[in-house]
């Protein structure tokens, strides 16, 4: 009856939190972070609402949620209000993302390699500093969304930050799936190599979003969402059995149905208003599986993941670095453009996520944590960095007054840059 009732509760919360913190409101935190903060009070750690035993029985419907946001992303990456994102900016936005991972792992791997930590061998240690440049790579679109949204930015820097945004997530949940081919599951009667698991997830990720694009042709009403719906199932049972990324999975499969499918804008306006409502029961089973124990009993896992967090100030310094030197136009956001690229959100929450369940103990209690820590970092300094700088900028532009509105005229809707496909019903 517990479960039956957290379940209950899940789904209330993800009616609630679409209807009073989704949509263009601007209302809540960017990241998220306060649905893991409740998360935590009523998990085992705090009150003891929710039990240990309670979340292991939802990981499988974790997994599907987790997929589905992967799937989310992958649909929709590289666009922005449903238009392209320039190459350039795909390619900034990816690669800051990795030099960011880069610089968290090789700090957290030097550590490693001169400290011992209990729990953690040479193969953890490998696992927890790849991990935590795959968790704290990102810089969530949300952030900048939000400030966007509630103080209504419009300007070259604040477009270019919001495209970086959009295009980063491919870094971390490409790592994540590179980790897992990394560290198989035992037992298994296919025994393939590194490369063997990751290409894998690749070719599944493809034919899954192939297949669905052949079954979307002929599909009507309900008939699209039970396409949609049973591919995802599959690759994630599939990812689940093979101890393959679910998030990778489905993020490949994402972008390959954004790929074949000529309905893939229809597609697009379908599923992006479930992102949300999913997200919120997401982040609040993350916070319940919150285990900040290990860090309380080992000291030298407090220390590292204060590393992390400064490795990752220091990533996102060099990113901002990159993006005033090939970018002429965000040149003006001066030397401390890094800052506000240090939000985070549902993206290296998802990715904290799935490597504390394929990971429990000492790795992935930890990873959880620093993505958790990271996504507090960037509402303590990237929002309110954000708002300075674009008010310096004079990309801010106050809501005008009741008085002064004018009427809406229609205009013609600007030509687009691709065909209109055949909608799906």
């Amino acid at each position: 009856m517990s479960a039956i009732a957290l379940l209950m509760g899940l789904l209330l919360l993800s009616y609630v939190g679409s209807l009073i913190l989704g949509g263009r409101t601007a209302r809540g935190l960017p990241s998220g972070i306060e649905f893991v903060g409740l998360g935590f009070i009523v998990g085992p750690q705090a009150l003891g609402l929710v039990e240990k035993s309670m979340i292991a029985e939802f990981e499988p419907i974790v997994q599907v949620a987790l997929g589905w946001l992967a799937f989310v992303v992958g649909l929709d990456f590289g666009r922005v209000g449903g238009r392209r994102v320039g190459g350039k900016s795909i390619t900034l936005g990816v690669a800051g993302a990795v030099l960011t991972g880069l610089t968290v792992a090789f700090a957290v791997y030097e550590m490693l390699i001169h400290v011992a930590i209990p729990g953690v061998d040479s193969t953890g240690a490998l696992l927890l500093a790849a991990g935590a440049g795959a968790v704290t790579s990102e810089t969530t679109r949300f952030g900048i969304e939000w400030v966007s949204a509630r103080w209504n930015a419009k300007g070259p820097v604040s477009s270019l930050l919001t495209e970086i945004g959009a295009s980063d997530d491919l870094a971390p949940l490409v790592a994540a799936g590179a980790i897992f081919a990394l560290a198989p599951v035992p037992g298994l009667a296919v025994v393939l190599p590194a490369s063997g698991w990751f290409a894998l997830s690749i070719a599944l990720g493809g034919l899954l979003g192939t297949v669905t694009a052949l079954l979307l042709r002929s599909a009507e009403g309900y008939q699209v969402w039970g396409a949609l719906v049973g591919t995802l199932l599959l690759g994630v049972g599939i990812s689940a059995r093979f101890g393959l990324c679910t998030i990778f999975v489905t993020f490949v499969m994402g972008m390959a149905l954004a790929a074949v499918s000529p309905s893939r804008r229809v597609l697009r306006r379908m599923v992006s208003p479930t992102e949300r409502a999913v997200l919120y029961p997401m982040l609040l089973l993350a916070g319940a599986r919150l285990d900040p124990q290990p860090i309380i009993e080992n000291r030298m896992l407090g220390a590292l993941v204060a590393l992390v967090l400064l490795a990752r100030i220091v990533g996102k310094l060099l990113s901002g670095m990159m993006v005033r030197a090939v970018m002429p136009a965000s040149r003006p956001a001066g030397r401390w453009l890094g800052i506000v690229l240090l939000s985070s959100g549902p993206v290296s929450m998802s990715c904290g996520f799935v490597f504390a369940l394929r990971f429990p103990g000492a790795v992935g209690d930890t990873l959880l944590v620093c993505a958790a820590a990271s996504a507090v970092l960037g509402e303590a300094v990237s929002t309110l960095a954000l708002k300075g700088m674009l008010d310096h900028l004079g990309e801010l532009t106050p809501a005008p007054s009741p008085s002064s509105e004018r009427p809406i005229v229609a205009e013609p809707a600007p030509p687009e840059h691709e065909v209109e496909e055949e909608p799906v019903t």
